[in-house]
């Protein structure tokens, strides 16, 4: 038969028929199956887990129809231990239903690194050594030697710590330096300066955090974060000068007219 005449029959446009119906069926088939796998129009607002601790987050996670992986682990001292620190995707990001939430854990102890060299090392190079490696510095203890701020040996809660110890990360290293001879500190100006900073100079420049001191005005941790210094021990000058090791006592408000008093009157004394 002829392909013009098989065209005209039926028995043609009968298996047409049937190929358009199983090729619609297959399409059909395809976008539903696609649909399901994909959870198409189903949309979760992911839950905020932070602080909650991994078994309150694993069961508000079931909840909504999710997965969870613990994806990394730091260490806070301030938050109990094995709470959850942060999540990828963030709290009310829309996702599809069992998206993996990635969770980061507070540990049960902090990370123990081997503690550095600082013996016969400057402060300056000391000090970069510790916060480089994750720790904290103490206090300054200035012995007589000849060399100033010549690091002799860093102590731990009290006793003398080597090389290759294992510490943990975040503990606050003090420090014995060699005195010099006659050597004296110019005070560090911090009126007006908030607490971190001021600590940070205080350090620097050779000298140790005294008494904090907080007002009326500070009632709660983040009036303290915020809170400026109007007065300090020891006070600036432009030629007054301590020994090395010397304590800053502080005194710190959130009171706007109290710390500009307390500048106005620094700038006063500073022309005089």
């Amino acid at each position: 038969m002829r392909l013009k005449q098989f065209l005209k029959t039926g028995t043609f446009y009968k298996h047409l028929g049937l190929s358009i119906i199983i090729a619609v069926a297959l399409i059909w088939i395809t976008l539903q199956s696609l649909s399901f796998y994909t959870n198409h129009g189903e949309e979760i607002k992911v839950p905020n887990l932070y602080g909650l601790s991994i078994e309150e987050g694993q069961n508000l996670i079931k909840e909504n129809k999710l997965r969870f992986s613990i994806y990394d682990s730091v260490y806070n001292p301030k938050l109990p231990a094995g709470c959850i620190l942060d999540q990828n995707p963030k709290a009310h990001a829309t996702v599809k239903s069992n998206r993996n939430i990635f969770l980061t854990i507070n540990s049960l102890k902090p990370e123990q690194v081997r503690f550095p060299n600082l013996v016969d090392n400057s402060f300056r190079q000391a000090y970069e050594i510790l916060v480089t490696n994750g720790f904290k510095i103490g206090k300054l203890d200035y012995v007589e030697y000849d060399y100033y701020n010549l690091v002799l040996y860093p102590k731990f809660k009290g006793d003398s710590i080597s090389k290759g110890e294992l510490i943990d990360k975040g503990s606050k290293i003090d420090l014995v330096l060699g005195k010099g001879k006659n050597v004296k500190i110019k005070i560090p100006e911090l009126i007006g300066k908030h607490y971190n900073d001021a600590k940070e100079r205080i350090i620097l420049s050779s000298l140790n955090i005294g008494r904090i001191n907080f007002d009326s005005s500070v009632s709660n941790l983040s009036d303290s974060l915020n809170a400026q210094i109007y007065q300090q021990s020891h006070a600036y000058a432009e030629n007054s000068k301590i020994a090395p090791g010397s304590r800053i006592n502080l005194w710190l408000t959130t009171d706007s007219i109290k710390i500009k008093d307390a500048k106005a009157y620094f700038r006063s004394q500073s022309i005089k």
